[in-house]
């Protein structure tokens, strides 16, 4: 793991300077592909020298790690500030799909570029999109259970099959073929199609195609640990601690989401790093649910 992603700290603002650099080298590896760009052209898109790139990453590996880090906090921000609003469930989740539409023409210029291209970087970026699809995954179970409760329990996974593909092929035409969609309107529209979706598998009692059985464990496993990890963002966001402590507990939080992601964490590596929460009453049975989901001990 490079220096720069562990220094990212999730929930803090990034340096601006950074921030410059990212945008400019994504419109850059839309336009020219990311191979054939260089870092003096990012820098001079950013309007800063090649030494000053390298102040803030070692090498354009390390720079497109940095940039999926960084759009992935983005969204996750934005999707959990919703959640915190006093909204019905359904208003909640329509105003969730509403900002991530948002986003997609936000930054669409690194999303063509994230399409267009197979780029697989390194391990730790691999390891970010299997993260990434985890969440994805427990984010629409989440809403789908909030709206219509355990009555569509046979059904999650169709529902969400069905639902990712609704939200991708206009995400899709977003993205790839440039139409504009009322932005204020894709939400309640989607939730609308999704609230069919059930009433026709609940009307009909079909059989499900796909059952909890079929979801990779690897899968359900990621999606748990991210889970608790996220909440326990959350948790010491309200304990009114000290902005440095927040800080360093955010940090060590992002470096263990990125762990846990991977095919094989390192055990030893995250036994460390919960030591640091172990320390806090209010957070003791996360880091025990944790060590049971990881299939390990915590230290003294």
């Amino acid at each position: 793991m490079t220096e720069q992603v562990m220094n990212m700290k999730p929930g803090v603002k990034m340096n601006p300077k950074k921030i410059q650099l990212i945008e400019a080298g994504m419109k850059l590896f839309a336009e020219k592909g990311y191979h054939m760009t260089s870092v003096e052209e990012i820098a001079g898109g950013a309007g800063v020298s090649k030494g000053a790139f390298y102040l803030h990453f070692h090498s354009k590996k390390d720079f497109i790690t940095t940039a999926f880090h960084y759009y992935y906090q983005e969204i996750t921000n934005r999707i959990e500030n919703v959640q915190k609003e006093n909204l019905a469930p359904r208003d909640r989740f329509a105003k969730q799909i509403e900002v991530v539409t948002n986003y997609i023409y936000q930054y669409k210029d690194f999303l063509t570029m994230h399409l267009h291209q197979n780029i697989s970087i390194r391990e730790n970026t691999d390891a970010l999109i299997q993260q990434m699809n985890a969440q994805n995954f427990h984010w629409l179970r989440q809403n789908i259970n909030n709206i219509y409760g355990e009555q569509m329990a046979a059904y999650y996974q169709d529902m969400i099959i069905q639902l990712e593909g609704l939200m991708n092929g206009y995400f899709k035409w977003i993205i790839i073929d440039g139409i504009n969609i009322d932005r204020n309107q894709l939400g309640a529209y989607i939730v609308r199609r999704m609230d069919d979706i059930a009433s026709g598998l609940f009307e009909r009692q079909e059989a499900p195609l796909v059952t909890a059985d079929h979801i990779p464990k690897v899968y359900q496993t990621e999606m748990s640990v991210s889970n608790i990890l996220i909440a326990m963002k959350n948790k010491i966001a309200a304990m009114g601690l000290a902005e440095d402590k927040v800080n360093e507990l955010d940090e060590v939080i992002g470096i263990m989401l990125t762990e846990t992601a991977k095919e094989h964490p390192q055990k030893a590596i995250i036994q460390g790093l919960l030591v640091h929460f172990q320390r806090i009453p209010e957070l003791e049975q996360e880091c025990k649910e944790l060590a049971r989901l990881l299939h390990m001990d915590l230290l003294d």
